[in-house]
């Protein structure tokens, strides 16, 4: 008889168990629902609150920790140096590597690489953008989005110096750099023509991959322009570059106009032909 009474016990608390874990899983799954919900409408502080206690029940649940790292990311204000809004971007960035850490070569893991590097990106800390764009090339190589981003990077850089550089010149658009001052040109040659090089690279292996990239399309224009502006020694190649440039815009029109017709004319389902 005090057997059965013992059977009887556990048998009771053994359903009491799985009942409570069934109601806990339940609990994060509402959980993370609402927090991802939240996300969607902007609402981070309120999505941030969901997704916490969704990783304090479960400190392993890689979802809950991916939309947690976004929301911080979402909330984090470019270009704002106060230290509360840099803490939003180094929670994010914990998060994401958290992923990363706990869930390799997987497409988590890819989406947070490509996150931690547009926080990198926003605060102005390029080299580590770059590397995480590198990191999400190796995760997803089909992605031409981390291809297209680091070429962004490299063209904003380059950008960057040949503007200062033109500023202190006083140069009007048409006039080159080498127009005004050989030597300011050579330096600014020697400063940017490696990054466009590579710009140049990544933006043709993103529209390998995606030949109606339209972003991609229009940065090979740019980079070109760029290139034009620093061939200090020679005007053939400055003519070559241009050329390009006027070639690029020109696809830009047909990818434009490509990507509005398939817009306008989706392909039918099988079941519409039949």
């Amino acid at each position: 008889m005090q057997r059965r009474h013992l059977s009887c016990f556990f048998l009771i608390i053994c359903i009491l168990l799985i009942v409570s874990t069934a109601a806990a899983q339940v609990d994060a799954i509402l959980e993370t629902q609402q927090g991802k919900q939240a996300l969607g409408q902007g609402k981070y502080d309120e999505a941030i609150q969901h997704l916490e206690r969704v990783l304090q029940a479960n400190p392993k649940n890689l979802n809950a920790e991916l939309y947690l790292a976004t929301a911080y990311a979402r909330k984090y204000v470019p270009g704002v140096n106060k230290e509360d809004n840099i803490a939003l971007a180094d929670q994010a960035i914990q998060h994401y590597q958290t992923v990363m850490e706990r869930d390799t070569f997987s497409t988590m893991s890819h989406n947070a690489a490509m996150g931690i590097a547009l926080l990198y990106a926003q605060m102005n800390k390029f080299d580590e953008a770059k590397d995480y764009y590198s990191r999400a090339k190796q995760l997803d190589p089909k992605d031409p989005q981390p291809f297209y981003f680091t070429a962004l990077v490299d063209w904003t850089l380059a950008n960057q110096v040949r503007t200062q550089a033109r500023t202190k010149l006083g140069l009007k658009p048409p006039e080159f750099l080498a127009d005004k001052d050989h030597k300011v040109c050579i330096e600014v040659r020697g400063k940017n023509l490696s990054g466009l090089e590579e710009g140049t690279e990544n933006l043709t292996q993103a529209l390998k991959l995606n030949p109606l990239y339209e972003e991609a399309t229009n940065y090979m224009n740019l980079m070109y322009l760029e290139r034009a502006d620093i061939e200090c020694d020679d005007p053939t190649a400055r003519k070559a570059d241009l050329k390009s440039a006027a070639d690029w815009a020109l696809k830009l029109q047909t990818v434009r106009a490509k990507k509005a017709y398939n817009a306008a004319h989706p392909p039918k389902d099988d079941d519409d032909d039949q």
